[in-house]
């Protein structure tokens, strides 16, 4: 049924909340499908997926949903590999940042500035692989370094995905109780909305049109 006026930009707008909810509880029973642990990347991956499919147009949740299924099995495996680099660094990088902090003078002050650094290099990395990932078609490692180099070549992007980070972040701080219902979907469709801006300026820079690329 089409509408127009005010009580279409509603229905528009009921029905997008309802689609980021429905994909959140997606999101927690795919997670807990796959035991937490081997379960939170896919499930991670498939919502970029869905949520660029969104942003492309496609509106039906039902296909949406299926999609997302499609994309939990597929990318089972291969983003498990990626989520167990990123956990196992993530620890040792922990471990030697509470080893360096318990350090004193110069040497410990050039060990802390450099895991810092470090530590911002592999944030970096998390915020972007995932959408790196659902987005082109890679070898395993390129998905990493591309990660890195998209935010060191389009760092006015990289920074206002750290900027709405935040933002979320205060939002969902002095209203918790969103958290449960969009806190990861809304979160992704953020990264994804302004990843999506990144590819296209990769793509016009490359001389290339977005469908040209090696994608997903």
């Amino acid at each position: 049924m089409l509408m127009n006026g005010w009580k279409g930009k509603l229905y528009w707008f009921v029905e997008f909340v309802t689609m980021l909810a429905v994909l959140q509880f997606m999101w927690i029973g795919l997670t807990l499908l796959g035991v937490v642990l081997i379960g939170i990347t896919p499930a991670t991956v498939g919502l970029f997926a869905t949520l660029r499919k969104r942003l492309q147009g496609e509106d039906d949740l039902k296909l949406l949903a299926k999609s997302y299924w499609k994309s939990y099995k597929t990318d089972f495996i291969p983003s498990n590999k990626i989520g167990i680099v990123l956990l196992v660094t993530g620890y040792f990088l922990v471990l030697n940042f509470r080893i360096v902090t318990s350090m004193e003078g110069t040497l410990g002050l050039a060990l802390l500035t450099l895991m810092v650094m470090i530590l911002i290099l592999y944030a970096v990395i998390v915020m972007n692989i995932f959408q790196v990932f659902a987005h082109y078609d890679l070898p395993f490692s390129r998905y990493f370094s591309t990660s890195v180099l998209l935010s060191i070549s389009f760092p006015v992007q990289a920074a206002g995905s750290i900027m709405g980070l935040y933002v979320l972040y205060r939002i969902f701080l002095v209203i918790p109780g969103l958290l449960p219902f969009f806190g990861v979907s809304l979160t992704v469709l953020f990264l994804t909305w302004m990843s999506s801006k990144t590819f296209r300026l990769k793509a016009e820079l490359d001389g290339t049109l977005p469908s040209e690329e090696i994608c997903k």
